[in-house]
């Protein structure tokens, strides 16, 4: 079934950005900290997760940076791997705002060991995207967050091979969802971070 978008407004219209009808704001079920928003499939598992964070100046590098923000989110007691890293591209953003994107998989200690009860992932896939925005001292990261639950969502023996580049329907879904978010992703208010002013 074609996935359907429709324009959210993130930090209080601030930013806005496309994400599927069918997710859910989860600020409306539990709290939700002040510097994310949080989108849940309705009908499903995979999220959508916007978060301002502090920009990352040590480690120095971009692509070190991207690795920082991506280990930040993963459990320590999970199995992380990471499959794939790029550069973005994010069209309503200016030019001298780089964008990096990486595709991974985290893996928790049960999927390992062949202990997974209900609804505990079988491995999840992970697309982030960091924003880098030198001027008002912010990374924005958007993280897709698609996990597989055996039973569920689980796709078919043979449909998923990282290494060959094989990803499923629900990864390739995900890939869609954050294809969308650079399309549509757009500062209305430079003043959400502090005083800085647009960057281009």
């Amino acid at each position: 079934m074609p996935i359907t978008f429709k324009p959210i407004e993130l930090f209080g219209g601030a930013i806005t950005a496309n994400l599927p009808s069918s997710y859910a704001d989860v600020s409306n079920i539990r709290e939700v900290p002040d510097h994310q928003e949080i989108y849940l499939d309705a009908s499903g598992f995979s999220s959508v997760i916007v978060e301002i964070a502090e920009r990352v100046s040590d480690p120095p590098t971009d692509p070190e940076a991207l690795k920082f923000h991506f280990e930040d989110i993963v459990d320590e007691h999970d199995t992380s791997r990471v499959w794939h890293t790029d550069v973005a591209q994010l069209v309503h953003l200016p030019p001298n705002a780089p964008c990096y994107t990486l595709l991974a998989t985290t893996t928790p200690p049960a999927a390992i060991n062949g202990n997974v009860h209900a609804k505990t992932p079988s491995f999840t896939a992970v697309l982030l995207t960091m924003i880098r925005l030198e001027a008002q001292s912010t990374d924005i990261v958007v993280t897709v967050n698609i996990p597989h639950i055996p039973g569920h969502q689980e796709p078919s023996d043979g449909e998923v091979n990282f290494e060959e580049r094989k990803f499923g329907s629900l990864v390739e879904d995900g890939i869609k969802i954050r294809d969308e978010v650079w399309r549509s992703l757009e500062v209305r208010d430079w003043g959400l971070f502090g005083g800085g002013g647009d960057v281009s």
